[in-house]
């Protein structure tokens, strides 16, 4: 993996060895390759590629988190009945404390910033 961190920037290459498995509630779901964990001063602030095959599973938003959809297709189940389908180009942002049930229908990448 190719990474280059300053005080100014972070720079990555994400290359398929740079990925590794992405946790929620003690399972695996998908994978992440991390551009940045920590914002400046410890500030909550994420940036990363997702992808995944086919899947569902439960996804509570612990932090506000916009998606920018790259590859493939996510349909993300709110709690309050609506349905948020995204595909490449399609961009969302969803609100700390959100619950969701996540079905990626189609072999799925995004672009994401955590923070909050």
């Amino acid at each position: 993996m190719s990474v280059t961190t300053t005080p100014e920037y972070s720079r990555s290459i994400a290359e398929a060895e740079s990925y590794e498995p992405f946790i929620v509630g003690g399972e695996a779901v998908g994978e992440v390759h991390w551009v940045r964990t920590e914002g400046a001063e410890g500030a909550t602030l994420s940036v990363g590629l997702w992808r995944s095959e086919p899947q569902s599973f439960p996804y509570p938003f612990n932090a506000d988190e916009t998606i920018y959809a790259l590859e493939g297709e996510l349909v993300v189940d709110l709690e309050s009945g609506e349905k948020v389908v995204l595909r490449p180009g399609d961009i969302a942002s969803f609100t700390k404390g959100t619950k969701s049930t996540w079905t990626v229908t189609e072999s799925f990448k995004k672009l994401f910033v955590i923070s909050g």
